[in-house]
């Protein structure tokens, strides 16, 4: 080959190059640009992985929590239904509580009515307990009474004794005067 063809060739074969090394730039840019893609594809990847894991993790949370809002719904029926028992029966006690309040304030006022039929009789034992020994007193008065009855009787029985006996006595006496009046009178009329 000339010189020229040589020259013409370095030129062509420069500018080849330099085209090559352009499209190797090129593409080292282009590679570049893919892999730093590809890298912030692995790691959306990776994210949405990730995020994936999470929504999963997520929506068996959510159907746990829905199967527990079933039972605590279901739980919830039992409860307004025991509810309503309880309400029921509530309501029962109390109305039983009215009554055994009523039957509390009868009693209350039998006691009270006891209290004062106690005191009433506790007045009355000790106004018969003092009847009794007043009962006592009058019985030993009587008794007194009675001896002195006696007593009386007795010695007026002895004056009544006495007062025949004087007179009898006066009798006796009272005929011999009247003997001796009529002797006296016959003595005057004799004389």
């Amino acid at each position: 080959l000339g010189f020229d063809q040589m020259c013409s060739l370095f030129r062509f074969s420069s500018a080849i190059s330099k085209h090559w090394e352009a499209e190797l730039a090129t593409l080292k840019g282009n590679n570049a640009k893919l892999t730093a893609a590809l890298l912030e594809s692995t790691a959306n990847v990776k994210q949405w992985k990730q995020q994936l894991a999470a929504y999963q993790e997520e929506a068996e949370r959510l159907h746990k929590r829905v199967t527990e809002l079933e039972c605590v719904s279901s739980q919830a029926n039992a409860v307004h239904s025991h509810k309503t028992e309880l309400s029921q029966t509530v309501q029962e006690l109390e109305e039983t509580l009215k009554v055994k309040e009523e039957e509390i304030e009868r009693l209350k006022q039998e006691i009270d009515n006891a209290r004062e039929l106690q005191e009433q009789r506790d007045s009355l034992t000790q106004k018969l307990q003092e009847v009794e020994i007043r009962n006592k007193d009058l019985e030993g008065q009587l008794s007194e009474l009675e001896q002195r009855l006696e007593k009386s009787q007795s010695e007026q029985d002895a004056f009544r004794s006495n007062l025949k006996t004087l007179l009898e006595i006066l009798d006796g006496k009272i005929f011999e005067l009247t003997e001796l009046r009529d002797n006296l009178a016959k003595l005057l009329e004799c004389s």
